[in-house]
């Protein structure tokens, strides 16, 4: 049984209410009438009923297991908005109704990410028509029980575009009651009302001009007021009855981003390329036990030993009781040193060759370090042993930080030296060409994983598997006949690089390739021969003498040196090891607890203190959670904004790369690395070297953040596909199909009108 379980928000209307609810009905009569809204899809009553049949508590209905038909359903119509974050609300079919308004009753659960993650969003709501409080309330209205049934919307994320500006009031305002703004029923007028009560911005809602000047002049005086009372910025419901302004309620405005801050030119080149490793708000734990004493310490002693300069890393992740409240780009403070220690580097680097760094012993010794700590089991490993595990990291790290000080010099060296040259005899525009197909533990990646899609063809029924709906996991391909020499070259490969990150070399907690191997199978597909071949690195192009050897050296530095960094998998084992002891203690609750500790707190023998570490994890991720949904920098602080015109879609920093033309491909994470199709768009958040696979596909890349030193510039650039990196909103703006061409040259990418008429 699926016809019917799940249906798109385009498809339905007022005369739907009793299978998709009052919400669900009024945003697709919203959509029926032209009016822009989010896209999504409904998870009907039929479905509810289907899954849930005769339950009538939150217990019955979270122990209903989603029937498989219905969960591949819904798999689908979540990659069908092109995955990413997602809202799930309730569309109840005696809630948004006249006479009777749940709103509350039900939860909303938001930035929900994952196809899994929102079918478990879909069973909570399910069962929050039978939480308490809402049985209750239906009790006073007396609604009788059996009548009731949850239909479910899911829809994109759409954070509004905020600036962070304190000096500004934001007013929505419709005729009639709040609830119809606050579901999405109504469009509401929307104002900005600036300090001294002018209206600087005015946009038109459903029913045309709602408020005068005046009145919007009140309001903001009433919201500062509200604020400046509270402490934070609020969220103020209010009310105009017979000309008196009648504040109704005020909530804490949790998902704003830091005000604007002016930066530096620096900061504004340096910004976007740190910003790209965040993908996500650090967790606690992640900050105190390997970004500040690992990461960071290695950024302070590289930039100090290159340059004679100083960064400090808590400047750039402030936090409150170890929660990052926001990102600042580092501002390098020079020192007495500065000019001593540039000379040197440049002497260094003039003397030296940088592919010498492989032989340097120092790598050697981090090597047998990462080795020997791999070795290490967690289970078995003494209290003070295991807690140890991130400082001897932190310790192995000061290796590669002492080798790319001796040597990164020359690498730069080696590029300033091709660039002059190029620019000497007129062909700078070909030093990208030049540089091409320089070999780094990247690309051998790469090229394993286009073999290995490659093989996979030949596998009877491997091909028909990885295309199916939902993850696929390594047995699932056992399990096939004929696959066994493939799997063993896939776990070969996971063997090689399965410490590549999924998210980001600074969050441990994410998993790697090696223990997410479906992400690995997703960049399978996307590489299968069937799909068009792979477009591979071009080899770097004659005459391949000194000069260019040196500099294809010199940029494989950066990414090998990179790779050496990401050996770490060890640090996320023992810290998930130290949580499972927490918890068999009583200390902890869940073993995911302790990524809301810190380091420091971590008891230092076998005996934890119970009721502060509980209490300790408790207000963190409370402190964490408030902060769910605020970028940790305001996109018009990192990226001013540029005036587009005509058919612009979306601004960014040119990376180069010509232009191309292909329908967008929003990819919201590792698990949809699947999705991309030969010759689309790919448009996403941020990347890492984990997802330069999928740029062999790509007709181009855009990309929310980073610049032209990013990692996807980068790779874009050796791949020879257009890339516009930073453009802040290219994830909103752009929806899944939509045919654009892209400028790398000029960082714009346009609706592509060849086909109009």
């Amino acid at each position: 049984m699926t016809g019917g379980l799940v249906l798109d928000l385009g498809s339905v209307g007022a005369a739907d209410l009793p299978r998709v609810g009052g919400k669900a009905a009024g945003l697709g009569e919203l959509l029926g009438a032209g009016v822009r809204v989010p896209p999504g899809f409904v998870v009907t009553t039929d479905a509810y009923r289907y899954a849930v049949g005769a339950a009538a508590s939150a217990p019955q209905v979270l122990d209903a297991p989603v029937p498989e038909d219905l969960a591949g359903v819904v798999r689908t119509a979540y990659r069908g908005l092109g995955g990413g974050p997602v809202a799930v609300r309730s569309s109840a079919t005696a809630e948004d109704l006249p006479g009777a308004t749940f709103a509350g009753q039900q939860d909303t659960f938001l930035d929900v990410e994952g196809a899994d993650a929102v079918l478990e969003a879909v069973r909570r709501r399910w069962a929050s028509l039978w939480s308490e409080r809402a049985v209750d309330y239906r009790e006073r209205l007396g609604v009788d029980p059996a009548s009731v049934a949850m239909a479910v919307v899911v829809q994109r994320m759409v954070p509004a575009d905020t600036t962070g500006r304190r000096d500004r009031v934001v007013v929505d305002a419709a005729p009639g009651l709040g609830e119809a703004v606050v579901s999405g029923r109504v469009t509401p007028e929307h104002l900005v009302v600036a300090e001294d009560g002018s209206v600087v911005e005015r946009r038109a809602g459903g029913d045309g001009q709602v408020l005068t000047d005046g009145q919007a002049a009140r309001l903001a005086r009433a919201g500062r007021a509200v604020a400046t009372s509270l402490g934070q910025p609020q969220d103020v419901e209010w009310a105009f009855a017979g000309g008196d302004l009648v504040v109704l309620q005020a909530r804490p405005m949790t998902a704003l981003p830091p005000p604007p801050v002016p930066l530096n030119r620096f900061q504004r080149i340096h910004g976007p390329v740190i910003l790209e490793l965040l993908p996500r708000r650090p967790l606690p734990l992640e900050l105190t036990a390997w970004i500040r004493p690992t990461v960071g310490r290695h950024v302070e002693e590289m930039v100090r030993g290159l340059a004679g300069v100083v960064v400090r890393f808590a400047d750039v992740l402030p936090a409150q009781d170890a929660v990052v409240q926001e990102f600042v780009p580092a501002s390098p403070r020079p020192t007495v040193r500065t000019p001593v220690r540039v000379l040197r580097s440049l002497v260094r680097g003039l003397r030296s060759d940088p592919r010498e760094w492989v032989d340097d012993p120092r790598l050697a010794d981090y090597r047998a370090g990462v080795a020997a700590l791999d070795a290490l089991d967690p289970e078995e490993l003494a209290w003070e042993e295991l807690v140890a595990v991130p400082r001897r990291a932190a310790e192995l790290v000061d290796l590669v930080t002492a080798v790319r000080v001796a040597h990164l010099p020359a690498g730069f060296v080696a590029v300033g030296r091709l660039l002059v040259v190029s620019a000497l005899t007129g062909r700078r525009g070909a030093v990208a060409d030049l540089l091409l197909g320089a070999p780094t533990r990247t690309r051998a990646a790469n090229e394993e994983l286009s073999a290995l899609a490659r093989e996979a063809a030949t596998v009877p029924g491997l091909v028909d598997l990885l295309g199916s709906d939902g993850p696929v996991q390594v047995e699932d391909v056992a399990a096939l006949a004929g696959a066994q020499r493939w799997v063993d070259r896939l776990r070969r490969f996971l063997q090689a690089y399965g410490h590549r990150e999924t998210t980001s070399l600074l969050l441990v907690h994410d998993p790697t390739w090696g223990r997410s191997p479906a992400t690995v199978l997703g960049l399978v597909r996307a590489l299968l021969p069937a799909e068009g071949p792979p477009l591979p690195p071009g080899e770097p192009r004659a005459p391949a003498g000194k000069l260019v050897r040196r500099a294809a050296a010199g940029t494989a530095l950066r990414e090998d040196t990179h790779f050496e960094l990401s050996r770490m998998p060890a640090v996320h084992r023992a810290l998930q090891e130290v949580g499972r002891r927490l918890v068999a203690d009583g200390a902890l609750d869940d073993p995911e607890d302790v990524w809301f500790l810190v380091l420091d707190e971590l008891p230092s023998g076998d005996g934890p203190r119970r009721g502060a570490l509980r209490e300790a994890a408790a207000r963190r991720r409370a402190a964490y959670q408030e902060l769910a949904g605020s970028p940790l920098i305001a996109a018009t602080t990192l990226y001013p904004r540029r005036e587009a015109s005509g058919d612009v879609l979306a601004l960014g920093t040119p990376a180069g790369g010509g232009r191309a033309t292909g329908p967008v491909r929003v990819v919201g994470g590792p698990a949809e690395f699947g999705r991309l199709r030969p010759g689309e768009v790919l448009v996403c958040t941020s990347t890492n070297p984990g997802w330069t696979p999928l740029f062999q596909r790509a007709a181009a890349v855009v990309v929310d953040h980073g610049g032209m030193a990013s990692h996807a510039a980068i790779v874009a650039r050796e791949y020879g596909i257009p890339a516009v990196m930073g453009t802040g909103t290219g994830t909103r703006e752009l929806p899944d199909g939509l045919r654009v061409v892209v400028d790398g040259d000029r960082g714009e990418v346009r609706a592509d009108l060849s086909d109009t008429v």
